[in-house]
């Protein structure tokens, strides 16, 4: 076989649409060979959510469905990216290897021994994010290391347009040329899943986002705090628009969305319609910034932002912990949102940022154990994102005065979730309970015997940790 061919290896990106290394190897007018490498590092990993792992097998099979009908297949191959790509490179007697980049610490070092193992070039492209890292830049050089002055910044910047490639069948190599093992099954990855798996179809989550734009969006702003309970496939979810997962595995672009949104803005003929698009642009520029981030401050990964709280002494609390992974600390609202991590696989992000303040500050429980239980369930579990919800939550993040961010769960509770129908969804033993104590049943005169108590008094915690955090801030 003659040096007929390149490689577009699939990492976050799966998709065929707006996918920036792909569309460049399409210009290389070299036949392509997809690929997708299962790392056993990342199966091993601690982090791994089966549900998220199931969600990506879904995506991988309805990929290669795609470029089935290109008159290719998705080269699917198990093993340390590091041994099978050069050997692909000497079967195939490949030209080059295109990719797009991810951002975490051991993407970065993995991308770069490949680059220096492989004597073809090797491209790399920014596809994951609108505005990629050294972008957006302060106007020393620097990082910028809060979100307000970075969203300022990012705004001030043209975004990418969308990627417009019309792939045919010559621009692959054949499936008869190609031998591709079997797309695993979870039992084949010794996983098992128990959270239903949403559909993972690019045409499908294209469609998803216009129809949110179309119906949903307008009423963002209004509604981003609500707790919606039903799964990812229902056609009406108030105040989400459930993509998350598909920014997470790539199946829908930042630029998609990005300019969908802008068509969308451009349509409303409303100021209130045009706040909640913006609202929920800056949500993309959330993910953007704490991309940056991770990126910039390769720390983070596996410790604090701000060194300072190093020192911090966290509570060794196992029974704690968990009664909040289970969701049995005696605090509804807390508890719904963890049985719904649970069961789903997800939980709106006003239930993010209750139950990550009541571990970090409620139980001083460090937020690396919340982290880690969120990569291990959530199937939009991104290592920034994650990370960076996280630092916020604990004090130890971005933010200049973090400390006194201490969530009340039972005022949050009674804010957000004013009716208790999401508690009454997710805790079937409080189902019955009147509005009135549907928030804090320990005020009941005979509170139900089938619901834990408070593992800890929020008042008495909160000047615990308030106590901690002061003692970090004097030295």
């Amino acid at each position: 076989m003659s040096k007929s061919s390149v490689i577009h290896w699939f990492r976050r990106d799966l998709r065929l649409s707006d996918n920036l290394a792909l569309h460049a190897a399409v210009k290389n007018r070299v036949p392509i060979i997809p690929l997708f490498v299962f790392d056993p590092k990342i199966l091993k990993s601690e982090r791994t959510s089966p549900a998220r792992l199931e969600l990506l097998l879904n995506a991988l099979e309805s990929l290669d469905n795609a470029l089935q009908k290109l008159g290719t297949n998705l080269l699917i191959k198990r093993g340390n990216p590091l041994e099978i790509i050069p050997q692909l490179v000497e079967t195939y007697e490949v030209e080059a290897l295109y990719f797009n980049k991810d951002y975490s610490p051991f993407a970065i070092k993995r991308d770069e021994e490949i680059e220096q193992l492989l004597s073809i070039p090797v491209y790399s492209y920014d596809d994951g994010l609108l505005l990629p890292p050294g972008s957006v830049m302060t106007n020393n050089g620097t990082p910028y290391t809060v979100y307000t002055p970075f969203k300022k910044k990012w705004n001030t910047f043209d975004k990418p347009a969308i990627s417009d490639c019309d792939l045919a069948s010559e621009h692959f190599v054949s499936a008869e040329i190609i031998e591709p093992e079997d797309i695993p099954t979870l039992d084949d990855l010794v996983f098992t899943n128990t959270v239903p798996i949403p559909t993972a179809n690019e045409k499908y989550i294209q469609q998803r986002l216009e129809d949110f734009l179309d119906s949903h969006i307008s009423e963002y702003d209004e509604l981003r705090n609500a707790l919606p309970i039903a799964p990812f496939d229902e056609k009406r979810v108030e105040g989400s628009s459930y993509l998350s997962p598909y920014f997470r595995l790539g199946i829908l672009s930042p630029r998609q969305a990005y300019w969908s949104a802008r068509e969308a803005y451009q349509k409303s003929e409303s100021q209130s319609a045009k706040d909640s698009i913006a609202t929920w642009v800056s949500e993309l520029t959330w993910r953007e910034f704490y991309m940056h981030i991770l990126y910039h401050f390769p720390h983070v990964d596996r410790g604090n932002f701000r060194s300072e709280y190093d020192a911090l002494e966290w509570a060794h609390d196992p029974d704690g912990l968990q009664a909040w992974k289970d969701g049995l600390t005696g605090y509804p609202i807390v508890d719904a949102a963890m049985r719904q991590l649970k069961a789903i696989g997800w939980m709106p992000n006003r239930a993010r940022m209750v139950v990550s303040s009541f571990l970090t500050k409620d139980l001083l429980i460090h937020w690396q154990e919340g982290e880690k239980h969120f990569m291990q369930h959530l199937l939009d579990g991104d290592p920034a994102a994650n990370n960076g919800g996280w630092q916020w939550a604990a004090g130890t993040g971005t933010d200049a005065q973090p400390y006194f961010r201490i969530f009340n769960p039972v005022s949050q509770s009674k804010k957000f979730d004013t009716s208790g129908d999401y508690i009454r969804h997710w805790l079937p033993e409080l189902a019955d309970l009147d509005k009135k104590f549907i928030h804090a049943p320990w005020e009941m005169e005979n509170p139900p015997s089938d619901y834990p108590a408070p593992i800890v008094d929020h008042k008495a915690a909160r000047e615990r940790t308030l106590a901690a955090f002061k003692a970090i801030k004097g030295n």
